[in-house]
């Protein structure tokens, strides 16, 4: 079984559904959104309300929808027999969630095999008292305590398979067979000695059981008159169903000739639509058409982008001095040398003059001219060297500066070589993307155009893809309708040929029924015949009494036989005590062999929650869990584990009795409220691994405050989940 849809009016819930998948769920909101009444909504949904509650803290008072509405929902389920609705609605305030109804999904069609009393376990295969204690997790409720039921569920498994039978049950039925024997001063055989007394002592009474007899005979009469009128209004009732059964097999008819008039209406008007493959593969063609579409838009992205590219980069390209050039071409150019230093012709006249003029003064004023030759050939040398070293200086820098020159159209050359390397990348990355886009689009245009005409074909006026969605649409609501037209035809053939043999060969002319109905009138007539039966048979009593009071040797007789009576009794009791102390051995023995299996179930899930830590599970005849760390010898309760590990311990204890107990052709969903948050985030994970394999044979939903869950099951399978954000 799967749980498809739920939708409620419950608590704080106010006209809100919530959508699942198969496999695991994880369903998170924060703290007082909602999901602890989800969970409650789903078993009240399954078990119905339990209304003989009258504590304060009863669920018809603590899901009173908080808006004051009537408290309703409904539930659609996944089953081997098809899809389920059931819904449950509150017709009278004393009734919340009363009225019960489950039909086939989609349809008004009655489910006959679901009623309001076992839907729940008719569904999952368990009562409510195994559910809630092996399926049914919350955070406040994760250890598991004893009942009736899972005794039954677990004996069932560990004996003979079957269920009607628990050791509570039988306990006490034999304790309350005991009590019925003797109980204090109570008990059948106090109550025979207490008759043996009063038989001693009704010897006086001959008079007044005399005046007894004539009483009980005039009430014998007055009841024999009433059964009679009874009897005869029961006859009136057998007429009326006989008439009811005439106007049964007529509505019959008719709904037979309804339902065919609707399915040859609906046959005319499918006249020239395909078989629902043919459109099951339209539809899937329309799919892959929109992923073609999708392919198409990045294609059409990606062009954008290299058209980007390539504009950029054509526009570098064209500011760049050597735009129009090849790299080789550029680099071919020659480099603008600087101007060169112009070389001094006169330097050595110059040189002269500066030194002749010198000399000759000195010779004019000292008129010693050797010293003056000297001074001036002296100043010659000077000047020259002077002249001659600027002269180099010069040139150097010119050198220097032709050399920079060189480097920097060298850099010049590479930048230009770069960009214009990579306009030619950006020109191909271009051309190539329009070659895609163009290529994906002409294959999307052609396979719009087949489908479109396809579909023309019976709906002509299909315009785009989207009209071509409705009409498919359409098109399986018409495939719908026609199959439940069918199988409306069918039911009603079925029904008609059902009771048109059986019906009485009577009109259908309805006959006015008595005011008490028939089964008032049984119950009368049945209370009448026991209480003229009594009656006779106290007649008889008290007429044999009167016989034997006269007769000592009767009297002793009548005595004898109940001693014989009572020693019978207290054999039967000393045969129940016997097999109590049988059966208390029987539930040791019991206990002692599905404890183990049990405990090495709950042992592998622990260990793998807990990384290997915990190797061993122990249980009790209670199923109160100890755990042992792997590598010791010395076992720990639960209550002196902390808080995430003892809900790890119990959770693996819950999660073994699910794999035990609940049958696995049903497959009845695990539900886990808040379960995991004292985990710690490894051992979350642990859990969730766990519960992910357990989710491909039985739906798994968890209802989480927290992040986490879905944040790690998002990293480390996103496909193998369905998350509902509430």
């Amino acid at each position: 079984m799967q749980i498809k849809q739920l939708a409620a009016t419950f608590g704080r819930l106010e006209n809100e559904t919530l959508d699942l998948e198969p496999g695991l769920n994880i369903i998170e909101a924060p703290n007082e959104a909602g999901k602890s009444t989800w969970t409650a909504f789903l078993r009240v949904m399954l078990y119905g309300l339990n209304t003989r509650d009258r504590s304060a803290t009863a669920d018809k008072r603590r899901y009173l929808p908080w808006s004051g509405s009537a408290m309703q929902g409904q539930i659609t389920l996944a089953t081997a027999q098809g899809d389920v609705t059931i819904t449950r609605r509150t017709a009278r305030s004393n009734s919340p969630m009363g009225t019960f109804s489950a039909v086939h999904t989609g349809s008004s069609e009655p489910v006959a095999w679901l009623t309001p009393a076992d839907c729940g376990e008719t569904l999952l295969g368990v009562p409510q008292d195994v559910f809630e204690r092996s399926a049914y997790i919350r955070q406040s409720g994760l250890a598991v305590d004893q009942s009736a039921a899972l005794e039954r569920r677990i004996a069932s498994l560990i004996t003979t398979g079957e269920e009607d039978i628990s050791f509570t049950d039988a306990a006490e039925r034999l304790k309350k067979q005991l009590n019925t024997r003797r109980h204090n001063k109570t008990g059948q055989l106090p109550q025979l000695e207490r008759e043996a007394q009063e038989l001693r002592s009704r010897l006086s009474e001959l008079e007044q059981l005399s005046r007894q007899v004539d009483q009980a005979q005039q009430e014998q009469e007055a009841v024999q008159a009433r059964i009679r009128e009874a009897e005869e209004q029961l006859s009136r009732h057998i007429a009326a169903d006989q008439a009811d059964a005439a106007m049964v097999v007529e509505n019959a008819r008719l709904d037979l000739a309804s339902a065919r008039d609707k399915l040859k209406t609906l046959e005319r008007s499918a006249r020239n639509l395909p078989s629902r493959s043919e459109l099951e593969s339209l539809r899937g063609r329309v799919d892959a058409l929109a992923a073609m579409d999708q392919a198409a838009a990045e294609a059409k992205a990606r062009l954008e982008v290299a058209a980007r590219d390539l504009r950029q980069a054509e526009k570098a390209a064209a500011s760049s001095p050597y735009a129009g050039m090849t790299p080789a071409e550029a680099a071919a150019l020659p480099v603008a040398a600087p101007p060169r230093p112009a070389p001094f012709k006169l330097l050595p006249l110059l040189a002269a003059l500066c030194g002749l003029l010198p000399a000759v003064l000195v010779g004019v004023f000292s008129r010693r001219w050797i010293p003056a030759i000297a001074v001036g050939l002296v100043l010659f040398v000077l000047i020259l060297a002077a002249v001659a070293f600027s002269l180099r200086r010069r040139q150097q820098r010119w050198d220097t500066q032709y050399a920079d020159l060189g480097q920097k159209r060298k850099a010049a050359v590479d930048t230009y070589t770069a960009i214009y390397e990579k306009a030619a990348e950006a020109q191909s990355t271009y051309q190539g993307a329009l070659a895609a886009y163009e290529a994906v689009a002409a294959g999307s245009k052609s396979n719009l155009d087949q489908i479109l005409n396809q579909i023309r074909a019976f709906r002509p006026l299909v315009p785009d893809l989207s009209a071509a969605r409705q009409a498919l649409d359409a098109g399986f609501d018409m495939c719908r309708q026609l199959d439940q037209a069918r199988q409306e035809e069918d039911a009603a053939r079925l029904r008609w040929e059902a009771r048109r043999d059986s019906a009485p060969p009577v009109p259908p002319v309805p006959v006015e029924r008595p005011k008490l109905s028939r089964e008032r009138l049984a119950r009368d007539i049945s209370d009448a015949e026991a209480q003229l039966a009594s009656v006779r048979q106290r007649i008889h009593t008290t007429q044999g009494r009167i016989q034997a009071l006269g007769d000592p040797g009767e009297l002793q007789a009548q005595l004898q036989r109940l001693e014989e009576r009572e020693t019978g009794l207290q054999q039967e009791y000393d045969a129940i005590a016997l097999a109590m102390e049988v059966l208390f051995v029987s539930n040791s023995s019991i206990q002692t062999r599905f404890s183990p299996t049990l405990g090495d179930r709950a042992a592998a899930i622990f260990t793998k929650l807990t990384k290997g830590k915990y190797n061993k599970v122990l249980l009790d005849k209670d199923i109160r869990p100890s755990a042992q760390e792997a590598g010791e010898f010395v076992s720990h309760e639960a209550a002196f584990l902390s808080q995430g590990a003892a809900d790890q311990l119990y959770l693996a204890v819950r999660l073994a009795i699910c794999d035990m107990v609940l049958p696995a052709d049903r497959a009845a969903p695990v539900l886990l409220d808040d379960a995991l948050v004292n985990f710690d985030d490894e051992r979350m994970a642990a859990a969730l691994d766990y519960l992910l394999e357990l989710s491909g044979r039985r739906q798994v939903l968890v209802f989480t405050c927290q992040r986490r869950e879905a944040d790690y099951l998002r990293f480390a399978c996103p496909e193998r989940f369905h998350y509902v954000k509430l």
